[in-house]
């Protein structure tokens, strides 16, 4: 299977996602262009964590529309691959190699590693497996945020975590819903 990116620089990229397994669900095209929506006044020059990565659609996403750095994190082997690939697609369209960083590694261990060196972002996007418990979830990426930084969670609209309370808003778009904090309410 393969995705486009829907707008930036590099609109129209296809990008393969993992095939024949369901190792991931990648963020349709519509939620990416809603999320991209929210974010349009914070994208450009920003840096920007997509914690479980996937095939990376959301992170790239975020590269093409102006993010001056993106880090990508995903533990599985064969999505890492997969995420690579994509990554280095964009390389050869010219993306510079010093703002694009994949990591393969658990989220939630590169999350606390992450604390402890101190390493803040201003954008954390968080789109875990539906099927896993999103207990702590939010309270993991908050220290993970700038002063000002916002952090957004994708998470199934039928269960929510128990953090979407907390949220500054909630928008759900059909099976996927995104729960979205600004650090300055929090």
């Amino acid at each position: 299977m393969s995705l486009s990116l829907t707008g930036g620089r590099f609109k129209g990229a296809v990008l393969r996602t993992p095939s024949g397994q369901n190792l991931t669900r990648p963020t349709s095209g519509k939620v990416r262009q809603a999320l991209f929506n929210i974010l349009m006044d914070r994208i450009e020059g920003a840096d920007f964590l997509d914690l479980y990565a996937g095939s990376g659609s959301v992170g790239l996403e975020a590269l093409s529309r102006g993010c001056k750095q993106v880090t990508l994190v995903e533990h599985h082997p064969a999505a890492f691959k997969v995420l690579a690939g994509n990554c280095q697609l964009l390389l050869t369209r010219g993306a510079d190699a010093k703002s694009l960083e994949s990591i393969r590694e658990d989220a939630l261990k590169f999350a606390g590693r992450m604390f402890k060196q101190e390493r803040r972002f201003d954008i954390v996007f968080a789109d875990p497996p539906f099927s896993q418990d999103f207990s702590g979830l939010w309270e993991q990426m908050l220290p993970l945020l700038t002063n000002d930084g916002i952090g957004i969670v994708q998470f199934p609209t039928r269960n929510p975590p128990d953090f979407t309370g907390k949220a500054d808003r909630v928008y759900a778009y059909g099976e996927s819903s995104l729960a979205v904090f600004n650090t300055g309410h929090c």
